[in-house]
């Protein structure tokens, strides 16, 4: 699962290599096992992207947009503040179903 690699900085702190799980500064390249870490460097950019566009798309009244934004870095990043976001956004439109289901899943995520 790519949120239990990424951390939420995306591309700055440190990453844990998924193939060897190394703990390491972000890098191209595990240090330990030469895994190639750029395709999880884009994933990580893309969802914290995602994540930033939602919360702008809230801040501004657009809930519609940010909750595409949310699925999508639910999609890259099913982890608690993921889930979380989610759940923020289908309670704004109404879908309190979706809204509680996401809710429990983000008690049970770390």
């Amino acid at each position: 699962m790519i949120s239990e690699a990424v951390p939420d900085a995306a591309v700055t702190g440190q990453v844990r290599c998924p193939t060897c799980g190394a703990v390491q500064a972000w890098c191209d390249t595990c240090h330990r096992c030469r895994c190639d870490l750029t395709l999880l460097r884009q994933v990580a950019g893309t969802a914290s992207a995602s994540r930033r566009q939602c919360l702008r798309e809230l801040q501004g009244g657009r809930v519609p947009e940010a909750l595409r934004h949310a699925r999508r870095l639910y999609a890259l990043s099913p982890d608690r503040p993921a889930a979380r976001l989610l759940a923020v956004c289908h309670l704004l439109l109404g879908s309190w179903a979706a809204a509680a289901r996401m809710a429990e899943i983000a008690e049970f995520r770390r």
